[in-house]
């Protein structure tokens, strides 16, 4: 199927707008791990896993209670979010 002008500018904006929201793994890792993160970190797996263990620092918010306790949230810091990781 090919695209035409629209699908590759939608596409574009579309990419451009995920990867500036988007933050990678390491880079998160790195700040978690000295101390400089600038940012909450927020643990969206349920409260039962987050209490077998979570990344320091991480505040707990269930995916399912997300909308109810966004009011909450700090809004003068970056929100960067996790859940299940396989690696």
């Amino acid at each position: 199927m090919p695209f035409d002008t629209e699908d590759i500018r939608a596409n574009r904006e579309y990419f451009r707008a995920k990867l500036r929201a988007e933050r990678q793994k390491n880079d998160v890792m790195l700040k978690v791990k000295e101390g400089k993160g600038d940012f909450v970190l927020l643990d969206t797996r349920g409260n039962k896993a987050y209490e077998q263990g979570h990344i320091r620092g991480a505040w707990c918010l269930p995916a399912d209670q997300i909308e109810a306790l966004a009011p909450e949230l700090p809004r003068d810091r970056e929100l960067v979010t996790y859940c299940w990781n396989h690696t």
